[in-house]
């Protein structure tokens, strides 16, 4: 039983369990959109290039060509009209397929080609990169119908010897090719796992560390947890809005899951300023000003190992910018306008808000409707407008 659970693993999820991979799964997809882009550009160049060649040498083969840099076109419009990344990954991953599995075709199809076996090397060569993101079993299953199509053509379109050949060399291909494919697939995609592991580590250890912000700033208690519904709250409307219909669902959770760590710098405040009932003097004020580059330090140097995670990224932006102001009046930097991350002018208006409704050891809490009323009136001024509006509509829909 133990064998058997093994080889569905290594044939459905590339090794993992279902669990496992459905939490890495968007990781592993958002790798290999870059590499399908890459090979779409690759077939339009190479495609725009054997055309331009073969008007030059006068030859009559342009058809194949064509199919090539029509594939890379095609899939620049699917990239701008397909929001869903998955179903984008995939039906870029199908349709390159296709692509090429025509440009061997015709290829082949052509008479000065016909006795040539070295089709199906290209169909399976173009296959592999394209499909490392995907399940085995499903790719596999598609690899063999590509070669089988193939082989169905060459019998009825080739010599028998060309025939022969290319029975030889799908056959090899095919196998070797699925083995090679299920080592390599595997093997990358228990790489993703085991750094989202580590990642996942990191995260907690450095998340637990706002829990003492909490314990230390005696005004701020829950702070963390209702700006983390804030967020959800903002960026669920978010979605629905055609100004940000390009941004991923990933980087949505990780603004979720980093919220937490935007204040994680104030550990490095003295608890006679963090905890002062009154009013700060203004020597006061600049120390606690530093908390925001302090956050930003102390996340550098935890995850420092995540540097190329966007969740770090975002992390690291919330810290460091979230006290910025979109009329450039804002800390540490006087950063202006869309020049400070959207992660950071999300966290700008949820972490004011907080601070309106709540009691804080200097000031009374306020309603809702006048937390919100001042929300209104910063919107350009302190706030981006948009996203102070959706936050806005948010609160009145919650």
């Amino acid at each position: 039983m133990k064998k058997d659970n093994i080889i569905i693993k290594t044939l459905l999820y590339n090794g993992l369990t279902k669990s496992e991979y459905d939490d890495v799964k968007v990781h592993i997809l958002n790798r290999n959109i870059k590499v399908l882009k890459v090979t779409s550009i690759f077939c339009f160049f190479m495609g725009f290039i054997f055309i331009f060649i073969n008007k030059l040498t006068g030859s009559e083969v342009f058809i194949p060509y064509v199919v090539l840099l029509s594939g890379g076109v095609v899939v620049f419009f699917l990239r701008l009209l397909v929001k869903n990344k998955y179903a984008l990954g995939l039906l870029t991953c199908y349709l390159m397929i296709a692509v090429v599995f025509a440009y061997a075709f015709l290829l082949s199809s052509n008479p000065a080609n016909r006795a040539m076996p070295a089709t199906s090397m290209i169909v399976f060569l173009a296959l592999f990169p394209l499909t490392v993101d995907d399940r085995p079993v499903r790719m596999g299953s598609f690899v063999l119908t590509t070669a089988a199509l193939y082989l169905v053509y060459s019998y009825h379109f080739k010599t028998p010897e060309a025939f022969k050949l290319d029975i030889l060399n799908t056959t090899t291909f095919t196998i070797v090719g699925l083995i090679f494919y299920l080592v390599v697939c595997n093997r990358n995609v228990d790489e993703v796992y085991q750094n989202k592991k580590v990642e996942k580590i990191q995260r907690d250890v450095i998340s637990s560390l706002a829990l003492v912000i909490e314990v230390r700033d005696e005004g701020t208690k829950k702070h963390t947890e209702r700006t983390e519904y804030y967020i959800k709250i903002l960026t669920d409307h978010m979605k629905h809005h055609m100004k940000y219909s390009e941004i991923s669902e990933n980087f949505y959770e990780d603004v979720i899951a980093a919220s937490p760590l935007h204040d994680i710098g104030k550990i490095m405040i003295p608890d006679v300023i963090l905890n002062k009932p009154g009013k700060l003097t203004d020597e006061e004020f600049e120390v606690m000003k530093r908390h925001s580059e302090y956050g930003a330090g102390i996340i550098d140097k935890t995850m420092k190992k995540m540097e190329n995670s966007s969740y770090y990224t975002i992390a690291h932006n919330m810290a460091l910018f979230h006290h910025e102001r979109y009329d450039g009046k804002g800390y540490p930097y006087g950063l202006k306008g869309e020049d400070i991350p959207i992660e950071a002018r999300i966290m700008a208006i949820v972490d004011v808000y907080d601070a309106l409704v709540s009691e804080r050891v200097y000031k009374q809490a306020y309603s809702k409707e006048m937390a919100m009323q001042i929300i209104h009136e910063a919107k350009g001024t302190q706030f981006d407008s948009t996203l102070a509006q959706l936050f806005l509509d948010a609160l009145n829909d919650d």
